[in-house]
């Protein structure tokens, strides 16, 4: 047995190590303290056991949080003198405090060696047990600061690849329960984690995951399944973390998805941009039993299954299959549309079918076809269905067969626009790549409108249809780099505007449209049989041109002009000849007025302008309308006859009107040739110019070879006869009130001419008259070598003659010398109104005659008292 001095020896020694011991912690813990900013240290309850130490609480500051603990426990068992010291720790209280914005670390997160060392350290941290019997949390959240409230078990043991961490941490959410169970390993090279969710002791969700650097980057595996029994105590628990503008919508009871992934990643933090950019395998599956709310998008219903693989960020699908629908859609999603074309639900259903037996020669030996509904309700329902075929491998490819699409919608507003209800059916085939879009339509292709109005334009029963129109685009990294849009279109509508008579309009031709140009080239036709070849250019530089041709027209079958456009004039009827015209607008991209030239030419036209018929028309037009200026040239205008009571012809004309188009009625007139035959005779107006602005506008006629015996001809006067050539010159002044001849001259050519009259009542008033019998006997054969007369003509239509007549009847007292001054008036509007009132003239010039006396008739009526 030992003796005294020998315990009191060890007892000593003793004392000192533990002294030691003492010093060495202190100094260590101060060490530990300053460099982890760990300050406000507070501790008492101090207690020393066998089974190890117990300190009552203890609380203590840092910069990323504070911390409260009560009654814990550091047991003997597992102590070491390197840190964490102790190995088993119970705690029965720990209160933590985080600040609202908690301050930024300077670990280097990008680095996936040092995530994984971090990782590696923070186990190597731990206890091997730890237990907290009571946890409180309070951090910031949405409205102030939110608890979290549980107990907290953690375990570390060592596994194959270093240590494995294992937490179990309960968390109390009102009256329910979610248990979080984590098992974290983590070394220099990988780290896996294992988690899962109950709720109220029902399992939730299950999440495995392992992520182990590579030599070529980062290698990330893993599955999650989920069974959702209580998501609306997830739902509640999540909500209370979100802000008031990001409430989540009500969820469902229920839901059960599966996921499961290989993944290889480059270097650098998991992220979306650095998924986006895996290659690997992923298979996934859910089935959503009631309306599963997802946020910005709207609650989805039904079940999928999909398994894709993917390189570098290029994906494709080795089997999709899908059974869903989308209600409540979000109002982002559709802000795009007009408000009548949102829907209200879309239905997707995708399952496998056969493979076709034409197929793209990309997509031949790497194929996966699949067979795609989707409709849409609202009050655009619309339905579209074909056969998709996906590219199994890569480069990624997809190619629509048998496409129909079916669409209405009602009738809605469009940047001025009113668009009527509308109706499509779609026959459609496509095909694309990292390269390329090809879409095509098929036979009976059809879109059809009610309406289509736009200020005085109103198009209805406006349909389009295809059967070939075809888009091809080239693509380059998504980029769309060029793209080109050719086919047949048809086109037919009722068209209504102030410019056109009522009737349906056809337009058939093919399209040719690409980013550089716009290209039309067909036909233009409508009931009345007008038939337009026309031809538009539209480029990038926003120029427009646009081509019609008016092919010979044969008037005698009708005259579709007339019947098409308002603008011709009412007065105006052609009933034979040929009638051509080309057109041509252009618009350049710095004007904001197109240029439009029209040239037209007549063959033999024949008709009535007013009460004048018209025969043996030919002429020569050219129109040209500029942003600024009207020019109109008539080249050569031959007319046969033109009978207004009196044949007027063959006439000929030529000249040129210009004028600004402020004023196109105030121009200048420039006549290089007007000629008209007049009974036997001619009249001519020499070359000039005219100001139209300045008024009266003075024409100075001059008369030439006018034959008398023509002129009795066709104003047959009962027992008048005789010969002779007058010229002369008639001047006309023409203005808004109407046209006057003022101070004309007419006179007989030498030597003179011959007047027979020869009348029973004329005869009888010279017997009964003395004074009269020289006159009634010099008539009756007359010979003049003087023939004069002044002529004046009235806005009002009289005619005022004043002759003056020189000559001998050699019958009379050995032919002396006789003269005559004679003053005659006479109505031309009457006179030509009965000189067509004849079996010989058309009945739409007899009815024009008639109805113009009749308003004639009524102005001069005088008026009762």
């Amino acid at each position: 047995m030992p003796s005294r001095r020998t315990w009191l020896r060890l007892i000593g020694c003793l004392v000192l190590l533990l002294i030691l011991l003492g010093a060495y912690g202190y100094l260590s813990l101060s060490r530990v303290l300053d460099r982890e900013q760990i300050e406000n240290v507070e501790w008492h309850g101090l207690g020393l056991t066998t089974q190890g130490i117990q300190l009552e609480q203890l609380s203590l500051q840092h910069p990323n949080g504070a911390v409260a603990l009560q009654q814990l426990h550091f047991k003997w068992r597992g102590f070491s003198l390197a840190l964490p010291f102790w190995q088993q720790i119970d705690i029965a209280q720990l209160q933590l405090s985080l600040p609202s914005r908690p301050e930024p670390t300077s670990a280097d997160s990008s680095n996936l060696d040092a995530l994984l060392e971090q990782l590696g350290a923070v186990i190597s941290l731990m206890p091997q047990r730890l237990q907290i019997d009571a946890l409180q949390i309070e951090l910031p959240c949405a409205a102030t600061r939110c608890q979290l409230q549980g107990d907290l078990r953690l375990l570390k043991q060592p596994s194959e690849t270093g240590q494995q961490l294992d937490v179990q941490l309960n968390l109390q959410h009102q009256q329910d329960q979610l248990g979080w169970h984590a098992q974290l390993q983590g070394d220099a090279s990988a780290a896996a984690l294992q988690l899962s969710l109950a709720v109220n002791q029902q399992a939730q969700l299950q999440l495995n995951s392992r992520l182990q650097r590579t030599a070529i980057g980062q290698r990330w595996q893993g599955d999650l399944s989920g069974d959702l029994q209580h998501s609306t105590v997830l739902h509640s628990w999540l909500s209370q973390w979100l802000p008031s503008s990001r409430e989540l919508p009500e969820a469902p009871t229920a839901a059960q998805f599966q996921a499961s992934w290989q993944l290889q990643l480059a270097s650098g933090p998991i992220s979306l941009a650095l998924l986006q950019q895996a290659s690997g395998q992923i298979k996934a599956s859910a089935s959503l039993e009631e309306p599963w709310p997802l946020p910005a998008i709207g609650q989805l219903q039904g079940s999928v299954e999909l398994s894709a693989r993917g390189l570098d960020g290029q994906w494709l699908a080795d089997s999709l299959s899908a059974d869903l629908s989308l209600q409540h859609i979000a109002q982002a999603l559709v802000s795009g549309l007009p408000t009548p074309l949102h829907p209200e639900a879309l239905q997707l259903k995708i399952q496998a079918t056969p493979m076709p037996a034409l197929i793209a020669e990309a997509l031949s030996g790497r194929a996966l076809p699949l067979q795609v509904q989707l409709t849409g309700k609202g009050p655009s329902p619309f339905a579209l269905q074909g056969t998709l075929i996906l590219a199994d491998g890569l480069p990624w490819g997809l190619q629509l067969l048998e496409g129909t699409l079916s669409a209405s919608s009602p009738a809605l507003q469009l940047e001025g626009w009113d668009i009527g209800p509308l109706q499509a059916q779609v026959h459609l085939d496509g095909y694309v790549d990292q390269q390329q879009l090809q879409l095509k339509l098929g036979k009976g292709s059809q879109l059809s409108l009610q309406h289509l109005n736009n200020g005085d334009f109103r198009a209805q029963q406006l349909t389009a249809s295809s059967n070939a129109l075809q888009l091809q685009a080239q693509l380059a990294a998504g980029t769309l780099l060029d793209w080109q849009l050719q086919g047949p279109l048809d086109l037919n509508a009722q068209l209504q505007h102030e410019q056109l008579q009522p009737q349906r309009w056809y337009w058939q031709g093919p399209l040719n449209a690409s980013q550089e140009r716009t290209e039309l080239n067909g036909t233009l036709r409508n009931d009345a049989g007008l038939q337009l070849t026309l031809q538009a250019q539209h480029n990038s530089a926003e120029s427009l041109n646009l081509q019609a041709k008016l092919n010979e027209v044969f008037l005698r079958s009708g005259n579709p002009l007339q019947a098409s456009f308002t603008a011709w004039p009412a007065l105006l009827e052609l009933n034979n000849g040929r009638l051509s015209a080309n057109a041509n607008l252009s618009l350049a991209s710095d004007q904001q007025l197109p240029t439009f030239k029209l040239e037209l030419t007549g063959k033999g036209l024949a008709g009535i302008y007013d009460r004048t018929a018209l025969e043996g028309l030919n002429s020569h037009l050219h129109l040209r309308i500029g942003p600024k200026q009207l020019q109109l040239e008539l080249s050569d205008l031959r007319l046969a006859q033109a009978d207004p009571g009196i044949p007027l012809g063959p006439v000929q004309l030529s000249g040129r009107y210009s004028a600004s188009l402020q004023a196109p009625t105030q121009g200048r007139l420039e006549l290089r040739q007007a000629d008209a035959a007049l009974m036997g005779g001619n009249l001519h107006l020499p070359a000039g110019q005219w100001n139209l602005a300045a008024e009266p506008l003075l024409f100075p006629v001059e008369v030439q070879g006018l034959e008398l015996e023509q002129l009795f001809t066709l104003y047959p006067t009962e027992g008048l006869a005789g010969t002779g050539t007058l010229d002369g010159r008639l001047p006309l002044h023409v203005s808004r009130q109407g046209v006057t001849i003022g101070q004309g001259q007419l006179s007989a050519r030498k030597p003179g001419g011959q007047l027979q009259f020869h009348s029973e009542r004329i005869r009888a008033l010279g017997r009964s008259n003395p004074a009269m019998q020289l006159v009634t006997q010099s008539l009756e054969d007359f010979r003049f070598t003087v023939l004069s007369s002044q002529v004046d003509y009235t806005r009002d239509g009289k005619l005022n003659l004043a002759m003056r007549l020189e000559g001998q009847n050699p019958a009379i007292e050995q032919g002396r010398p006789i003269h005559f001054n004679i003053n005659l008036e006479e109505d031309i509007p009457t006179l030509l109104a009965s000189l067509q009132l004849t079996d010989k003239v058309s009945d739409i010039i007899r009815q024009r005659v008639q109805q113009r006396m009749l308003e004639r008739n009524a102005k001069t009526a005088p008026t009762e008292p």
